[in-house]
């Protein structure tokens, strides 16, 4: 019997996105056909942020992508270079700062979503939850998001600002960017399939439509010792293990120490 291959994680230097993505699904849509695309895979996430940080030039040659579409392959046509979004102004200061994060162990296998919410500055409350027996990173990361903008709604209606927090770029970029062309063409992508994770991405989009105007989504690196990511990273991997349904509030008095000690996702 063959072997079974461990996790990957694929780094995009030069694509439509860049940034670490955990599925060769994820990677392909920001590097097949787009001109001079730059990316490699590892087999940690460690190895991943490292290399993504040194960028293409810093190791092993990246790979550049053809036009099979497969695991290293080049640029069928040109593709217009779209611009990318401006980066959040990291300066201003928000009311409420949420972080959301989604874990899952093995991927695809138990999945769970987390996150750490604060107010005025100070750590408030920590949810956990939303176990998938049958779930992915993706599920996990759209699902803490949802959940993440279903408090920002709360907070918008009592006035205060609002910054959510999101180490998955393909989490941000399919509900700000991309789901407003998958819902023209009736869920569909492109190339005419239909779009993985409809069930989600369909609500998450529509209450972000409705709060757009009033709330910020900014990435955050992910593992970068950000505590409010590693708070629902913890909170994440919690609601896995414990197989938790619902989306609960962790009741248990609040040790930042105690809680970064948990098993990471």
């Amino acid at each position: 019997m063959a072997a079974r291959k461990g996790p990957k994680f694929y780094v995009v230097w030069v694509g439509r996105q860049t940034g670490i993505f955990t599925t060769w699904d994820e990677c392909n849509q920001q590097v097949k056909g787009y001109p001079k695309a730059r990316y490699k895979s590892f087999p940690s996430r460690e190895e991943a942020e490292a290399a993504f940080a040194k960028g293409p030039g810093g190791g092993a040659p990246a790979k550049r992508a053809k036009a099979s579409g497969g695991e290293g392959s080049a640029p069928a046509r040109r593709t217009t270079r779209r611009p990318t979004a401006p980066a959040p102004d990291t300066s201003k200061t928000y009311d409420t700062e949420i972080y959301c994060d989604g874990a899952c162990e093995p991927n695809p296998g138990d999945a769970g979503s987390g996150m750490a919410i604060y107010r005025n500055g100070a750590l408030d409350e920590l949810w956990y939850g939303l176990h998938n027996p049958r779930g992915t990173n993706n599920t996990a990361e759209l699902n803490a998001l949802h959940q993440a903008l279903r408090v920002a709604r709360d907070e918008i209606a009592r006035g205060a600002s609002v910054r959510i927090h999101c180490d998955s770029t393909y989490t941000i970029n399919a509900i700000t960017k991309w789901a407003s062309g998958w819902k023209r063409r009736g869920w569909k992508k492109a190339d005419g399939q239909a779009i993985k994770n409809p069930e989600i991405i369909q609500p998450t989009h529509a209450l972000y439509e409705s709060l757009k105007s009033a709330v910020t989504i900014a990435h955050v690196k992910g593992h970068a010792g950000v505590e409010g990511n590693e708070l629902a990273d913890r909170m994440a991997m919690y609601g896995a293990d414990r197989q938790e349904p619902e989306f609960c509030r962790y009741r248990d008095s609040i040790s930042v120490a105690d809680i970064l000690r948990l098993k990471r996702g």
